[in-house]
């Protein structure tokens, strides 16, 4: 008897760590629904190598009419979802890479907290509210929120930051109460860390390539078991420290 495909959602799948997702999860043989705000010519390229396997989605995960009206896009094309990696978010409103002296306390606003909250912490949450019935459908659904170090409170000394920081920290704690909530479902989600990579928010300085990054998560992903719902991990399935 033939094993069904496995249906794999990447949010932020135009570029970074997302495409390399989406590539990886395309040559493991899933099916994938790439969601992104706009297309990129590495995407079309990666999905026209994959016609049979790929499935491209228009979304925003920062504004709830757009998530909704992606999901409804997919009624009649897909009925069931195994693995939502919710990899979508941005580092601060002013500065795209990893720049602390751009996020000090003498110039974060309110606008800035808002807005990467909005992206970072929000709009993961909002995007698995309304997938959810397709994860249900699986026998074992996973979550996988993309996380951050810089989110961890037991380890933070340092200043800056604190858009970014402060929206991972909140995904953090969302996604223990999450997993709490949707075990009896068999749905694990857990928050992983993909560590320093080299992408335009990493910088040319971070140690390892999407590539590398990408393999280590859907290599966790691969591994998850109920006893796994709610950990912090990071690419290579560490514990990371709350």
């Amino acid at each position: 008897m033939t094993r069904p495909v496995e249906t794999v959602m990447v949010t932020g799948a135009s570029r970074g760590i997302g495409l390399e997702l989406v590539r990886q999860s395309l040559e493991r043989g899933r099916r994938v629904i790439a969601a992104s705000r706009q297309s990129s010519p590495e995407l079309d390229e990666v999905g026209a190598a994959h016609t049979d396997h790929f499935v491209p989605l228009r979304m925003d995960p920062g504004n709830e009419d757009s998530i909704i009206d992606a999901r409804n896009s997919l009624d009649g094309h897909v009925d069931v979802l195994h693995l939502l990696i919710n990899n979508a978010g941005i580092y601060s409103k002013w500065s795209a890479n990893w720049n602390a002296e751009a996020t000090q306390f003498d110039t974060v606003t309110r606008d800035e907290l808002m807005d990467v909250y909005r992206i970072n912490a929000v709009g993961p949450m909002l995007v698995i509210q309304h997938f959810l019935n397709l994860l249900r459908h699986s026998r074992r659904g996973r979550i996988l929120n993309l996380s951050s170090l810089l989110g961890s409170v037991s380890v933070r000394t340092s200043p800056g930051d604190y858009a970014y920081s402060a929206s991972k920290a909140a995904l953090n704690i969302m996604t223990r109460a999450l997993a709490a909530e949707l075990a009896p479902d068999g749905i694990v989600a857990i928050a992983i860390t993909p560590g320093w990579v080299r992408t335009e928010m990493g910088g040319h300085a971070a140690p390892l390539t999407p590539r590398e990054s990408a393999r280590g998560i859907l290599d966790v992903a691969g591994r998850l078991t109920p006893r796994d719902a709610g950990r912090f991990v990071d690419y290579q399935g560490k514990e990371q420290p709350w």
